[in-house]
């Protein structure tokens, strides 16, 4: 004998209501609790300051220029390739690091709060402002 639909259909809804109380007492308790994101390891020889993309596209840290490589790569806050038409009048805190012969060859783009450690600051030539 089949049981009717409405009856097949409240024992179909019961168990779906228990597995979905059993999932939310689950993560109410906490028995899955994620670490928090690694912070950004940047290679040896990196150096921080404060970096600004004139037209051409050329670079400024700190009131240094810098030559950029050939396979410049650049990141932004968010760790997304910015494009090399949209590098002109970008700007803010930044990490880059240099080849053997001095050349930028990388660089990422820092969130305006975001402090980092372990990199070494790059020489600062500003007369008044100080990155």
């Amino acid at each position: 004998m089949r049981a009717s639909a409405p009856s097949c259909l409240r024992r179909i809804l019961a168990a779906c209501g228990v597995a979905l109380g059993c999932l939310l007492g689950c993560q109410a308790a906490g028995a899955q609790v994620l670490p928090p994101a690694p912070a950004h390891i940047y290679p040896l020889g990196s150096l921080t300051g404060f970096a600004i993309f004139g037209a051409g596209p050329s670079l400024q840290v700190n009131c240094v220029s810098y030559p950029l490589g050939p396979g410049l790569r650049v990141e932004d806050a968010r760790q997304r390739l910015v494009l090399s038409g949209q590098l002109a009048g970008l700007h803010g805190p930044a990490v880059f690091q240099r080849d053997a012969m001095g050349n930028v060859f990388r660089v990422w783009m820092l969130a305006p709060g975001q402090s980092v450690q372990g990199v070494a600051a790059a020489p600062n030539h500003c007369l008044f402002q100080q990155y």
